[in-house]
């Protein structure tokens, strides 16, 4: 399945570029994560429960079900004050 990904502030650093198009067999953000982490270990960062998954702007759970054409994006915590 074809996806948008797309990585934000500290994960951007991580992974070297602000987004991907990927075509992968993940049906689930977690899947997804297991994906991209095989795939480059560097995404390991991905696993930490923190980090957000947001799909087509919106929040969602790690089993949300994802459908091609999706924009999958992935943001660390963020503190503010």
């Amino acid at each position: 399945m074809s996806l948008t990904v797309r990585y934000f502030a500290a994960l951007r650093e991580r992974m070297g570029t602000a987004e991907e198009a990927v075509d992968t067999p993940a049906t689930t953000g977690t899947e997804l994560i297991a994906w991209l982490i095989e795939r480059d270990s560097r995404a390991n960062v991905l696993e930490h429960p923190s980090t957000r998954i947001i799909v087509n702007d919106e929040i969602v759970s790690r089993k949300h079900a994802l459908k091609a054409g999706d924009v999958v994006a992935f943001c660390p915590p963020f503190s503010g004050g």
